[in-house]
């Protein structure tokens, strides 16, 4: 694996999403993830119980029934990946909201019991407004909320969750919160995901060859304008700067999953 002697710089971005610019790629000694090895395996706990008080960053069973629940209700519309993240944040506190209770985004013991006893008939309306609003949910402004939430989160080779990611992880868990699926390795991403793009806009995902040993795709990171994108780096999920001689030399394209 490339490595580097001096940490990327990291960024703090603003809500003010700019928009999209020519690419002129990327960071000097940064290093990539591989993608192929093994995901690193999940602890799964069992069915949620009334004690149980689920958070976002929390994944494994009981998440899976709780988005269960808010999906029969019509509050979650995506896929049920055992993932609480901002989507599955978002569609607790409006069931929350809707039924009186504390609106903080923690799925605990009155949280499971009102899911318990509300017929889904109740949610018709809400269902509505949830269909109509997951437009915007994957508009490019929820896909780069959902990846600068990450930031930080340290780099696990082969990771797929928030406990680590790799680099292709990283891409595939952000864009499974909001509904799209992606190939697991960035090499299939490229040829099988997506629609090839000229140039990026905010949400796209950048790609690039080289860092590796490996044919074709080997990297990528998601385009969030003023020619930066945020990737999961040896240094974790962080900002980086395209216009570095590194990411120009290995630059293959870019795709929009949108």
């Amino acid at each position: 694996m490339f490595t580097t002697g001096s940490s990327a710089r990291k960024y703090v971005i603003t809500t003010a999403l700019v928009t999209s610019m020519a690419l002129s790629p990327v960071l000097s000694e940064g290093v990539l993830a591989n993608a192929d090895s093994k995901p690193v395996e999940q602890n799964v706990s069992s069915s949620p119980e009334q004690t149980s008080v689920l958070d976002r960053g929390d994944y494994g069973k009981e998440v899976e029934s709780l988005q269960t629940g808010l999906q029969e209700l019509g509050y979650y519309t995506y896929n049920l990946d055992g993932i609480f993240g901002p989507i599955t944040e978002d569609a607790v506190k409006s069931f929350q909201a809707e039924q009186g209770l504390t609106v903080d985004g923690l799925a605990g013991p009155e949280t499971f019991k009102a899911l318990s006893s509300t017929s889904t008939n109740s949610v018709d309306v809400q269902s509505t407004s949830d269909t109509s609003a997951s437009d915007d949910q994957t508009s490019e402004s929820e896909i780069v909320s959902i990846a600068e939430s990450l930031i930080g989160t340290p780099y696990v080779w082969g990771g797929t969750t928030p406990d680590g990611f790799d680099s292709s992880g990283f891409i595939q868990y952000v864009f499974g919160q909001v509904g799209v699926d992606l190939e697991r390795k960035e090499s299939d991403m490229w040829k099988y995901d997506g629609v090839q793009v000229d140039s990026p806009s905010v949400g796209d995902v950048v790609f690039f060859e080289g860092t590796y040993n490996t044919e074709g795709a080997s990297h990528s990171g998601i385009y969030i304008g003023d020619n930066k994108m945020i990737h999961a780096g040896s240094e974790g999920v962080e900002v980086t700067d395209l216009s570095i001689d590194y990411w120009q030399d290995h630059y293959l394209g870019v795709k929009s999953f949108k």
